[in-house]
């Protein structure tokens, strides 16, 4: 159940935080801006039906097994993105999204869960923007590489020991970095299951020291398969 109200309230944080930078007139709401807040409050509508499961005795786990169909991979992750800009304006984080110049076909038919998949995206932006210090940068870079798209976040944070790496994808486990800060070490688990689930790899490249900071690359294959991804 604490996995399923970690997504909630990620989602809802973002729902929220864009609404108040609207009503304050720090961000314009555009009609780009408004699907990603509708987006993530799909998000937890999707989540509420997993804690429904789960407080009818229904396994956690199996909850949140993802649900492939035809989607547009591009338009999701730019919207799931955006929605985090307020957050990083909040901040004082310099917030950069890069993508391909022209869409690839296969991106608009993209086998996966759109759920899941925003929730990957939200889940690593996030933790970028929570650890990347007042006046540090975070670039999210979206591109197709040959049959597989490749999503990574960069930030300019306080970077990941060494040995903490291996463990960094671990249920419940938080670095050292975390101390004093908000989170359950929960979001970095789901991330690597749902990645796998879409028969896809998480990496990580970091260095501890200020200005160095953490990637995190995620690789998507261009068609699933269904038969080899534990849905």
């Amino acid at each position: 159940m604490k996995t399923v109200i970690h997504e909630m309230r990620n989602h809802l944080a973002v729902a929220v935080a864009n609404v108040e930078a609207f009503m304050e007139g720090r961000i314009v709401p555009t009609q780009a801006r408004l699907n990603s807040v509708m987006q993530a409050l799909n998000e937890v509508d999707r989540l509420i039906g997993d804690l429904d499961v789960v407080e009818r005795g229904g396994d956690s786990a199996r909850t949140m097994r993802s649900e492939l169909r035809t989607i547009d991979v591009c338009a999701l992750i730019a919207n799931e993105a955006m929605g985090m800009e307020s957050a990083a304006h909040e901040r004082g984080v310099d917030f950069t999204i890069r993508r391909c110049e022209a869409v690839h076909p296969a991106c608009h038919a993209f086998r996966g869960d759109p759920d899941r998949i925003g929730q990957v995206v939200n889940n690593v932006i996030s933790n970028a923007i929570r650890y990347t210090p007042p006046g540090g940068a975070v670039e999210v870079d979206c591109q197709r590489g040959p049959g597989e798209l490749v999503f990574s976040v960069i930030d300019d944070g306080p970077g990941i020991a060494q040995s903490e790496q291996d463990h960094i994808f671990e249920r419940g486990f938080r670095g050292r970095a975390a101390a004093g800060t908000e989170g359950s070490g929960f979001g970095l688990a789901l991330v690597r299951s749902f990645v796998e689930q879409h028969g896809g790899t998480i990496d990580l490249v970091s260095r501890v020291g200020h200005g160095h900071g953490t990637t995190f690359t995620i690789k998507l294959p261009g068609q699933p398969d269904a038969s080899t991804s534990n849905l």
